[in-house]
């Protein structure tokens, strides 16, 4: 069996790390850091409709902080995990403020979703061992924060306290340079979608993790916001990566349904 698993970031605007505090706040565009949400509030709903128009059930890593100051109609038939209360580098704090950190960040996906959650990726991509061990403490059982070489078998793995880890891959392009399935190159207009469907094709079992966040549908990092003919193509771009990895012959799940079924 092959699986697909669509994970989004559901992050503030163009997250950036504060010198001297824990949360992130967003790019300064003029009018300062505080955290913004307007691109990401955009980019979820352009998202949401591609899903639906797909058919796939994505997995949603969702700020706790960001998850209140949107609107979050249409998760409810997506799976929402966790990625931290404030998009805070975790590795950097206390046992007690992780512990604290993870469990607003649950909280507020129970409060806003009617559920809690059971599935995790730690902000930046930058987990430890504290974090995992934590984790279960909140119902936790599944986790997306971590690489694995792509090769022709990237199966779930139990780590030793029995979270499961769903891995994004990485490896090399033709070139040689260095490429992962977080899409954000893509955005950035430096990859294009037949680079992560290369990538997909050397997939023979297991699963296929591809990644983005739902600001960067509608704002470049680089570039600032997009313009609505760069937002149609930036839509249609990752739209054609998910079709043509189904196309490839990959199932679309869930981080929590691959876990369980692979």
């Amino acid at each position: 069996m092959r699986a697909l698993c669509v994970t989004i970031d559901l992050d503030r605007d163009v997250n950036v790390q504060m010198p001297g505090d824990a949360a992130a706040g967003s790019l300064d565009r003029g009018e300062g850091t505080s955290p913004r949400f307007t691109s990401t509030q955009a980019g979820l709903d352009i998202l949401l409709d591609m899903l639906k128009e797909t058919g796939v059930k994505a997995t949603f890593f969702a700020e706790g902080r960001t998850l209140e100051n949107i609107s979050a109609k249409g998760l409810s038939g997506h799976e929402v995990g966790v990625h931290g209360y404030d998009h805070e580098d975790l590795t950097s704090l206390s046992k007690h403020d992780i512990r604290d950190c993870i469990g607003r960040a649950a909280d507020a996906v129970h409060r806003v979703m009617g559920r809690g959650p059971v599935s995790f990726r730690a902000p930046y991509m930058k987990i430890s061992d504290t974090v995992l061990e934590l984790l279960p403490e909140f119902g936790i059982r599944y986790d997306s924060s971590m690489y694995a070489q792509l090769s022709g078998s990237i199966m779930p793995y139990a780590l030793p306290n029995g979270i499961i880890e769903v891995p994004v891959p990485e490896g090399h392009d033709r070139s040689g340079k260095k490429i992962a399935a977080y899409l954000w190159p893509m955005h950035e207009g430096k990859r294009q979608p037949e680079d992560y469907l290369r990538m997909a094709s050397e997939v023979s079992e297991g699963v296929f993790t591809i990644a983005t966040h739902t600001w960067h549908m509608t704002e470049s990092r680089g570039r600032g916001n997009m313009m609505p003919a760069e937002i149609s193509q930036n839509a249609e771009n990752v739209k054609k990566v998910i079709e043509g990895i189904i196309d490839l012959g990959f199932e679309p799940m869930s981080v929590s349904e691959t876990a369980e079924r692979i």
